[in-house]
């Protein structure tokens, strides 16, 4: 057994009653102790085990089984003095963890045993009485005592209740005397049925159900038997009629009643429900010559037991939840361990913030300023200019660096399943909803939320993202349960906010509130002066990544490369450098007038010009791979995007294979 909490020590516990309960099912009388200590050793892995009766005289036990080394062992008597189970009969839980033996120098069997530990419960009738007990030895320091005394204690009162039980039953074979002296004295209810005449066994068995309701009547019974009735002394039930203790309009009773004659009145055993309290009744027909002549019946209440199992069905319900629980935290764990690695990823892929000059230390200053708060950031700026970068950044030097930096492409997931990418759903609350999916608010819990092209998602959506962004909680899709979060949010867009919100393309209150810092990331035309700086950082991790030997920029392809407005900013800079490092034969990166773009035509301040900036990006990237999409030296790992969001981009921008266009 290993148990590393106490819950999962109840849990464990919970187990093996089970498991015991499973192994004892159906068995009564002595097959029910012999299974007892099989089970019982197997579940504490105790090297002997016993279940034994206290003689008269209160000094000695006699096993009713014990079992050691795999093995059934004969019956015996053992004196108490001198043993720890001396102890046990005085009605006390006892367990030593080690050291049995210099405990209990005198007791010999615990020295041929080769004891160490032991634990044993006393076996308490239902009257307060002790009966015997129940024991196990080990031949190491008993682990885990705590939970073994639990269990041990549980055995013990299912064995004195059966031990009780089986007590009744011997007791029914001798004569009534002395069965009246033991059940005046107990706490069960007992009754014995008699019929003004036997009836014959194989008579039709609705004329025998007649004849028992017109013959049948209760010859004798204890106060407690009584009482189950509602008589107040067994003198006021004797003599009552059948009907008294099994009214003809229960069908359940008259079900039982045939079962019994279907069986020649067997021995049963059956639960039943009598006013409130649930009874666990026996019957034993009594059988002359082929005829019925009468029954006992005992019954006792184990409604306390019932709802004791019922609580065990509880916890193992919560404990099942509990386990759900978990199954969800380690989807949680998963999905941030992924996105820590996309993380570590980037820290190794060129994602380095590169320059010196003064709109670029500008910049790096309001990062440096904004990170550490947790006010949500709108970052703007034409394509290319490394928006994405400025988030990592903002994410890397702010209190939440421990936790995931989430990324949503807003324009590469479909309207229909915006809802569900950003809040989750629940198994079911869609068609094609198999499970239940934890959405990118929550898997950003505690982190930072950096939602692309933000300009992209639909307005209904736009709404739900304003409520989490002014009371940290949404539901998700399909659920009405509200999960809370704590994330901060930073937005990138390429397109003009106050000409989305005056078009009713995008709201004007989510608008204010992602405006609560702006920070615009300026294009490389503005900053010429990080052209080489940033040149020779790409030409130098490209080369790596394409294995060839270029080490430097000649000074003619600089000034071009200076000279050149780049509408598609560091993207189209990086792809350009990506194409000539390829195509480069020695060490100098010297590019010919041809492989650099055509001058930019002037930018507009309409977004028309920024997308096709955008498609003429991508698309030279693709020629450049011989438009292989996935890969190491795939399109979508010098653009750095997942392969299928890269898919989803072409398709927005109507990109198409040279070939497939001409077809």
């Amino acid at each position: 057994m290993t148990m590393s909490a106490p819950s999962e020590s109840v849990g464990l516990l919970e187990h093996l009653v089970f498991e015991i309960a499973e192994g004892l099912s159906g068995q009564t009388g002595e097959a029910f102790f012999h299974s007892l200590v099989r089970c019982l050793a197997s579940a504490i892995e105790a090297d002997f085990v016993l279940v034994g009766v206290l003689q008269p005289g209160g000094d000695r036990i006699k096993t009713l089984a014990a079992y050691g080394d795999g093995a059934e062992i004969p019956t015996f008597e053992y004196a108490l003095d001198g043993t720890p189970c001396a102890n046990v009969v005085e009605k006390r839980l006892c367990s030593y963890r080690d050291g049995i033996q210099e405990m209990f120098p005198r007791d010999l069997m615990l020295a041929q045993i080769g004891a160490q530990g032991y634990v044993g419960s006393p076996m308490i009738d239902s009257s307060g009485r002790c009966l015997g007990l129940v024991c196990a030895l080990t031949r190491r320091p008993l682990e885990h005592a705590k939970p073994s005394e639990a269990l041990l204690q549980l055995v013990a009162i299912h064995a004195a209740a059966e031990l009780e039980r089986k007590n009744y039953q011997d007791d029914l074979a001798r004569s009534e005397q002395h069965y009246r002296a033991l059940v005046s004295h107990g706490n069960e209810a007992v009754l014995r049925v008699e019929l003004d005449r036997p009836i014959a066994l194989d008579l039709p068995e609705m004329e025998q159900l007649e004849l028992i309701y017109r013959h049948a009547y209760v010859a004798d019974c204890n106060d407690q038997a009584a009482k189950l009735f509602g008589k107040a002394t067994a003198e006021e039930l004797i003599g009552a009629r059948m009907n008294a203790i099994s009214p003809r309009d229960d069908a359940e009773q008259i079900e039982r009643t045939l079962a019994g004659i279907r069986s020649r009145w067997n021995f049963s055993q059956v639960e039943r429900t009598f006013q409130g309290r649930v009874l666990l009744m026996t019957r034993q027909g009594i059988i002359e010559d082929d005829q019925y002549t009468g029954a006992w019946v005992t019954a006792r209440d184990i409604t306390v037991l019932k709802e004791a199992e019922a609580e065990v069905r509880r916890l193992n319900s919560e404990l099942k939840h509990h386990v759900a629980e978990l199954t969800e935290l380690k989807g949680r764990l998963e999905q941030d361990n992924a996105y820590l690695l996309d993380e570590i990823k980037a820290d190794h892929n060129n994602h380095e913030m590169v320059g010196n000059s003064p709109r670029f230390r500008e910049l790096l200053e309001k990062i440096r300023l904004v990170a550490p708060t947790s006010a949500t950031v709108l970052i703007t700026g034409e394509t290319g200019t490394g928006k994405e970068l400025v988030a990592r950044a903002i994410h890397k030097l702010s209190p939440r660096r421990d936790r995931p930096l989430v990324k949503v492409n807003c324009a590469a997931i479909s309207a229909g399943l915006v809802e569900s990418e950003l809040f989750g759903h629940v198994k079911g609350a869609f068609t094609g909803a198999s499970e239940k999916r934890v959405g990118r608010f929550e898997h950003a819990n505690g982190g930072t939320l950096f939602l692309d092209e933000i300009t992209e998602l639909p307005l209904e959506s736009q709404s739900k993202i304003l409520r989490v962004l002014q009371e940290q909680e949404f539901e998700p899709v399909g659920s009405n349960r509200t999960v809370k979060v704590d994330v901060r949010v930073l937005a990138a867009t390429n397109r003009n906010l106050g000409e989305a919100v005056r078009e009713g393309r995008f709201r004007m209150d989510l608008y204010y509130r992602l405006l609560v810092i702006p920070v615009e990331v300026p294009p490389l035309r503005e900053r010429r002066e990080d052209i080489p700086a940033l040149a020779a950082h790409f030409v130098a991790v490209l080369a790596r990544q394409f294995g060839r030997r270029v080490n430097r920029i000649s000074e003619a392809t600089m000034k071009q490369l200076m000279a050149y407005d780049w509408p598609g900013n560091v993207r189209e800079l990086e792809n350009f450098l990506a194409r000539a490092v390829v195509l480069s034969p020695g060490e100098v990166l010297s590019a010919s007038i041809d492989l650099v773009a055509q001058p930019a035509p002037e930018v507009s301040q309409h977004p028309q010009s920024l997308e096709d900036a955008e498609r003429r990006h991508v698309q030279g990237v693709l020629d450049t791979t011989g438009w292989v999409v996935e890969g190491p030296k795939g399109a979508a790992r010098i653009l750095e995007m997942n392969p299928s969001t890269l898919r989803s981009l072409m398709k927005r921008l109507g990109i198409r294979r040279p070939s497939l266009r001409h077809n």
